[in-house]
């Protein structure tokens, strides 16, 4: 190459457009949501997960793309990984209320196939403050309120008017109607009396108000379904919170057998037996619990307390600061 040559080329690059290269990664990002988007309306789930794959390689903060993401996986049947991006995406935010409520929607779907029924429960709450009701939101609010580890699709027929119903009272509490809400579970107790996971739904909507009563309703559900580990759950979780200890072991004990991988059981567990004063053994549990999931913020606060009162000043103080440090983490998905 001249030395002519070589001074052009220098004099061309410096006065090219700065800007280019971030239009031409824009413009990039805005082909790939066209061409995901486009697939995703054919219900091409796999082509349009690829779509939507680079872009949030391009774009790995960006919660629509994520959203879109998971929602082309669930579609594919790629359920592990749906819920994975569907998560991120409700972290980061969808950006759009369509998309958002179809990402919800899908969301609970998953966790209630998967038995992560609190989880979907959770989510339609959600839903439910900020759309309209509609049928498909209904049955599946029923699969997910009455524990079912199934799709809403997989209901059988002689079940469905047992679904739709619970489905109609939780849709009505999510949407803070409560005295809806309440007149639907009276019709649900009434109908369907020893249907397994009514009486447990009747006793959450009740924990707040009569506690007395939801307590009832909680034992009722275990006679109709012994093992019901939403009911063990609760009665534990409001003995603790009497702080009678005694009588919220028994429950906390079958729900850790239950159980034996899930953080809160060995959490609640932990919990009542320093409630009881055995602190040794409490701390024993809520160890499980974080050696379960580190992430998990609650175990660190109770180990915290509990080192403190055994006189473990510094294993406090790293549990209290990794506490801080996980719900800081919380307030901030960008940041993770």
């Amino acid at each position: 190459m001249s030395l002519c040559a070589l001074l052009w080329l220098v004099l061309a690059a410096a006065q090219a457009d700065p800007a280019r290269p971030a239009a031409d990664a824009e413009a990039a990002r805005q082909r790939w949501w066209a061409l995901g988007t486009s697939e995703y309306q054919k219900d091409h789930f796999t082509e349009c997960s690829d779509a939507f794959r680079h872009l949030s390689e391009l774009a790995p903060k960006a919660g629509p793309a994520l959203t879109m993401l998971g929602l082309c996986e669930s579609g594919a049947r790629q359920y592990d990984a749906a819920i994975e991006h569907l998560q991120h995406g409700q972290d980061l935010g969808a950006l759009n209320e369509a998309i958002d409520k179809a990402a919800k929607y899908q969301l609970a779907r998953l966790y209630t196939s998967r038995g992560m029924f609190e989880s979907a429960l959770a989510v339609i709450a959600q839903l439910a403050a900020i759309s309209e009701e509609k049928p498909a939101y209904i049955l599946l609010s029923g699969v997910a309120a009455l524990w079912k580890p199934m799709f809403p699709e997989e209901v059988p027929n002689q079940d469905r008017e047992l679904v739709y119903l619970a489905g109609k009272a939780f849709w009505h509490a999510g949407a803070r109607d409560a005295e809806g809400a309440g007149r639907m579970l009276q019709e649900l107790a009434a109908k369907y009396p020893g249907e397994p996971g009514v009486h447990y739904l009747y006793g959450a909507f009740e924990l707040r108000n009569d506690p007395d009563r939801a307590v009832a309703e909680f034992e009722r559900e275990l006679r109709i379904a012994p093992g019901h580990v939403g009911a063990l759950s609760a009665l534990a979780a409001e003995y603790l919170r009497r702080g009678e200890a005694e009588m919220g072991l028994p429950y906390a004990r079958q729900l850790a057998a239950a159980l034996p991988d899930a953080v809160a059981s060995h959490a609640l567990l932990g919990r009542l037996l320093a409630e009881k004063g055995d602190l040794k053994e409490g701390v024993r549990e809520l160890e499980q619990a974080r050696a379960l999931d580190p992430a998990d913020p609650q175990p660190h606060i109770a180990l915290a307390s509990l080192y403190a009162r055994l006189g473990r000043k510094e294993d406090a103080a790293r549990e209290r600061q990794e506490f801080t440090r996980l719900k800081s983490r919380e307030k901030n998905p960008a940041e993770r």
